[in-house]
């Protein structure tokens, strides 16, 4: 009879210890998998639609822009305000920051300027390029405001060694339609848009020779 009572009692304890520990076990490996399905929020600038020029045909390179060391990053800078910049804790690129701007100018073009042909640089062609758009970003991001704003350098420059055609310091403004990060590339995107209106209005005054493959 004691035996019994004592096996019992090692039982009841063993299967008590079993059931805890694999509720431990159960709620360790919840918690990791929530921590390992947590993640950032991935954003993709868009190309925007513009006037459409129907020109002469041209080839067009559009260089990777060059963008200030801070705005380059993972995670979207979502303001500089009072010497601080505030790197976004839940949202990120979805794709390197330059390359996606270049490829939205790239699109950008070709849709203003249906004529040409536009492709990026380092693209795989053979194709010679007969003028070339670069971009030096210095801003990017929201400020202290609420407002996106973009300043970039603009340069149209024929091949070869002449003069640049147009060289402009820019800088855009406006407002997101709300306080998302949704929004704030949307504004982002759309500025891009107006950058290449204005690239788009240069390209067709610009004078080319005959195409080269």
């Amino acid at each position: 009879m004691t035996s019994f009572n004592i096996t019992n009692r090692v039982s009841r304890r063993h299967l008590l210890k079993t059931v805890m520990g694999g509720s431990l076990l159960a709620v360790t490996g919840s918690a990791l998998a929530a921590c390992s399905n947590s993640g950032p929020t991935y954003y993709t600038l868009s190309p925007v639609q513009g006037r459409v020029y129907n020109t002469n045909s041209s080839i067009i390179e559009v260089r990777t822009p060059s963008l200030a060391g801070f705005l380059d990053k993972d995670r979207i800078v979502s303001e500089i305000s009072n010497n601080k910049l505030t790197l976004s804790s839940s949202d990120a690129w979805a794709d390197n920051i330059t390359n996606m701007i270049g490829r939205v100018m790239m699109l950008d073009l070709a849709q203003r300027l249906p004529n040409s042909r536009v492709f990026l640089q380092n693209q795989a062609t053979q194709t010679v390029p007969q003028v070339y758009v670069e971009m030096d970003i210095s801003r990017f991001n929201q400020d202290a405001r609420g407002k996106a704003v973009v300043t970039a350098d603009l340069v149209i420059r024929p091949e070869g060694d002449k003069p640049a055609r147009l060289n402009r310091l820019l800088t855009l403004e406006k407002a997101p339609a709300d306080s998302s990060t949704q929004a704030l590339v949307v504004a982002l995107s759309e500025m891009l848009g107006e950058i290449a209106d204005m690239a788009a209005g240069n390209l067709v005054n610009i004078p080319v020779t005959s195409e080269r493959y």
